[in-house]
């Protein structure tokens, strides 16, 4: 036998014969974790807005609010004037959440336009009364609308208001939570105020109530 190929293969046979004598190696040393009791990952906070319809929902019962502050015109028949309007724009909204369509409606000059939000502007009272009144008679309103500002400048007046509801079908199914702001105009004819012209937005999307 070739001496090289005798020396190789006697050294490998000494390499096998070393790993095959040599101690396993440790297994790691494991040290348990101490017996501490589960750590409680609080709840999420409710967004706002989830927080106003579960209000909302609870007091099941609706408001209407003059949040416009006291009458300030020095004038006594502007402070007369205004005192008036108020009381017109504030039974309009209260008529609203009592379901009364019809009483809604009759708030509305024959010539009103109204804008809502991504629909093309409504013409006409007949118009509006197409789409406002199976709206009222085929939902359910709680919450609350807060007048804010009131302008009165003699038989022409607008007024700022916003709202945070729930709106539920009659009929079933989910209710909707919707927070909004909306201005109308309004103008004294034959001694009523009616609103000539509204532009309602909503300050966030319509959401389901789960």
């Amino acid at each position: 036998m070739n001496r090289k190929y005798y020396l190789v293969g006697l050294v490998v046979c000494l390499t096998l014969l070393l790993t095959a004598c040599a101690p396993a190696p440790a297994a790691p040393t494991v040290i348990p974790a101490p017996n501490m009791p589960p750590t409680a990952v609080p709840p999420a906070p409710a967004p706002a807005a989830a927080k106003s319809a579960n209000t909302i929902a609870a007091n099941a019962k609706s408001e209407v609010v003059d949040g416009a502050g006291p009458i300030s015109a020095a004038d006594s028949m502007q402070a007369k004037a205004e005192e008036e309007f108020r009381k017109a724009a504030i039974a309009k909204e209260q008529a609203f959440y009592d379901g009364d369509a019809q009483r809604v409606l009759s708030f509305y000059a024959d010539n009103v336009i109204s804008v809502q939000p991504g629909m093309p502007e409504v013409v006409g009272k007949q118009s509006l009364a197409e789409g406002l009144v199976p709206y009222i008679q085929d939902n359910r309103f709680v919450g609350k609308f807060t007048l804010k500002q009131v302008w009165v400048y003699g038989d022409h007046a607008t007024r700022l208001g916003e709202w945070d509801e729930v709106v539920t079908p009659v009929a079933g199914g989910k209710s909707e939570h919707h927070i909004g702001r909306c201005i109308l105009n309004w103008v004294k004819q034959d001694g009523e105020w009616k609103v000539v012209s509204e532009f309602v937005n909503y300050l966030e999307p319509p959401t389901e109530i789960q």
